[in-house]
């Protein structure tokens, strides 16, 4: 609890315009932020130095906002079609120190229609680093197609991989080795490479340790990997090195480890090489892709609930959510009055002067359920009329058409409040966001294309009153298929 209590105070105390500024207390900064743009959403993905305080979340900004929060190292943000966009993210810590951002990057989200196996980009770069006379770390940027690619060495395949670095062990001194990424090009009817580039060992023994195989997980949590192995038979190394990727993450005599620091939901790839008395590396295990659960043992809760009362009979909330959610639920006492699809809401159609006491709770992706309930929060609302016009009913979509490529008009339509109280006019809303009003029962929207909405319409009466929401709607604006 006194975790998310101080991330509730650095989350307070961000500015709409920039990220914290970074303190000697913060976790380091993430690593290899990657971007994976799509037709209508980017998919981000980096790594958490092993270095430091751990960081409990993460935040990722674009133009100075945060446009999402996670607790893993991975982040998908729904974007429009044929937009671009560039981001950063930061690491957050239980006290709720922020680190410094990362490097931006950039994405713009569009499909060209043409098989990406026909298209020819150049190969990308695989560079070299922490070079021994036995081993080589090899990193290199996210393909496109990073998810069927195979890793040479020497012209000695070494497994698939869909990380974007590698442990290789087990090379003689003094030599000059090549490496590549290559996958079988379903457009052209052969392999190709995707990545190129070399590497030359240093001066050193000849010597190397055999290596160990059959390696297996054993056991994992949400933060955790437990693996093992079998040595290979002769002499015992003088002990194993355990990475993932290129990164070491233990160091051990025994043929189990436990890896910890890991994230919720986070894929890894880990290969295990066996150490002599100098630190020379046999080669690697053949890499074991790994997954730690997706759940969280103790998931986070809403934070940060402010409530609003802005009519005598309408209250606006809105809170912070340090992870993922599919939607959100916010109960008046025990009572379930709102379902919303993001961090904000509002409740309306209540009694002039009437007192309230508002909770939220997350409800979690990968079926994880929901989250304990947040802090409650008391609210009254305005003095004022009793009268409340009916709630309409039946709101639908009418119209979802593009207008070129880069918006669509949608246009809502709901049956009229009928009651005592007569409706001199209606407001959409999307959250506690207004998204339009009329004297109909009808409203037209332009949109970003490919975006997605979710819309509640609320009947108002001549004192300006509020009617209880309508269902809420849930919108996928079309786009123009690419050509």
């Amino acid at each position: 609890m006194r975790r998310w209590l101080a991330l509730l105070l650095v989350f307070a105390a961000l500015t709409p315009g920039s990220p914290a500024r970074a303190d000697s207390n913060a976790p380091a900064t993430p690593q290899r932020l990657s971007l994976g743009a799509g037709t209508t959403s980017m998919s981000l993905s980096w790594e958490q130095p092993r270095t430091g305080p751990r960081a409990q979340g993460f935040q990722v900004y674009e133009d100075g906002q945060v446009v999402a929060r996670a607790t893993t190292t991975s982040a998908t943000v729904a974007v429009a079609f044929n937009s671009t966009h560039t981001y950063t993210v930061t690491a957050v810590d239980g006290q709720g120190h922020e680190s410094a951002p990362t490097a931006p990057v950039s994405g713009h989200a569009w499909a060209s229609g043409v098989n990406p196996e026909c298209l020819s980009p150049a190969p990308l770069t695989i560079t070299a680093t922490a070079i021994t006379a036995s081993a080589a770390s090899l990193s290199w940027p996210r393909h496109p197609l990073w998810q069927d690619l195979e890793l040479r060495v020497g012209g000695v395949s070494l497994g698939r991989t869909t990380r974007t670095s590698a442990r290789v062990g087990g090379l003689a001194p003094e030599t000059t080795y090549s490496a590549g990424l290559y996958r079988y090009n379903n457009c052209l009817g052969q392999t190709v490479p995707v990545a190129l580039g070399s590497l030359t060992t240093a001066a050193g023994s000849a010597a190397r340790p055999a290596a160990p195989s059959a390696l297996t997980v054993a056991g994992r949590t949400d933060t955790t990997v437990r693996l093992s192995w079998t040595a290979a038979e002769g002499p015992a190394p003088s002990r194993y090195a355990v990475y993932d990727g290129d990164t070491l993450v233990a160091r051990t005599s025994s043929t189990t480890v436990t890896v910890g620091r890991l994230y919720h939901a986070s894929w890894h790839t880990f290969t295990v090489a066996a150490l002599n008395a100098a630190g020379d590396e046999s080669t690697h295990t053949a890499p074991l892709p790994a997954s730690t659960e997706a759940c969280q043992a103790v998931p986070p809760r809403p934070i940060g609930l402010t409530a609003t009362a802005v009519s005598p009979s309408s209250v606006r909330l809105r809170w912070v959510f340090p992870s993922a959610a599919t939607s959100y639920t916010v109960l008046d006492g025990d009572r379930p009055v709102v379902t919303a699809a993001g961090p904000e809401a509002m409740v309306t159609g209540l009694a002039s002067g009437s007192r309230h006491t508002f909770r939220v709770t997350a409800t979690l992706p990968n079926g994880c359920g929901e989250t304990p309930r947040g802090t409650a929060v008391t609210v009254t609302t305005l003095a004022g009329p009793a009268g409340r016009a009916a709630q309409p009913a039946d709101l639908t979509l009418t119209g979802n058409a593009p207008l070129g490529v880069d918006a669509t008009a949608i246009t809502l339509a709901w049956t009229a409040s009928s009651g005592e109280e007569p409706a001199t006019g209606y407001r959409v809303y999307e959250g506690a966001t207004l998204a339009g009003e009329t004297t109909g029962t009808e409203l037209s929207l332009t949109v970003g294309a490919g975006t997605r909405h979710t819309y509640t319409v609320v009947a108002v009466a001549a004192a300006g009153t509020e009617s209880a929401q309508s269902a809420p709607l849930t919108v996928y604006a079309t786009y123009l298929p690419p050509p």
